[in-house]
C-alpha cells in the first residue's frame, strides 16, 4: 500500500493529528442540549454532513464542538 499512496506516510498522519489536537484547545465552545441540537437541526435542513465521533461535534467534516459525555443526543 505505501507504493500506491507515496504522498500519504506517517508525516501526514502526524500532521492531521496536530491540526486536530490544535483545534480542539482552541475550541471553548460551551453550548447547552438545545443550541447543540437546535444547530444539528439546522445542519441537517441544509444538508450538509453531521457526524459525532468521541464525543466531538463535526458539521461538515469541521470540528464545531465538543459535547459533555451527560447530554443525550440520541434525539437529533
Amino acid at each position: 500500500l505505501t507504493g500506491l499512496l507515496p504522498c500519504y506516510g506517517v508525516g501526514m498522519g502526524v500532521a492531521m493529528m496536530m491540526q486536530q489536537a490544535t483545534s480542539l484547545t482552541g475550541s471553548s465552545v460551551v453550548l447547552d442540549a438545545q443550541a447543540l441540537e437546535n444547530h444539528i437541526r439546522r445542519a441537517k435542513a441544509e444538508g450538509r454532513t453531521v457526524t459525532i465521533v468521541n464525543g466531538n461535534l463535526y458539521i461538515d467534516y469541521n470540528f464545531f464542538a465538543q459535547i459533555p459525555p451527560y447530554f443525550d443526543m440520541k434525539v437529533c
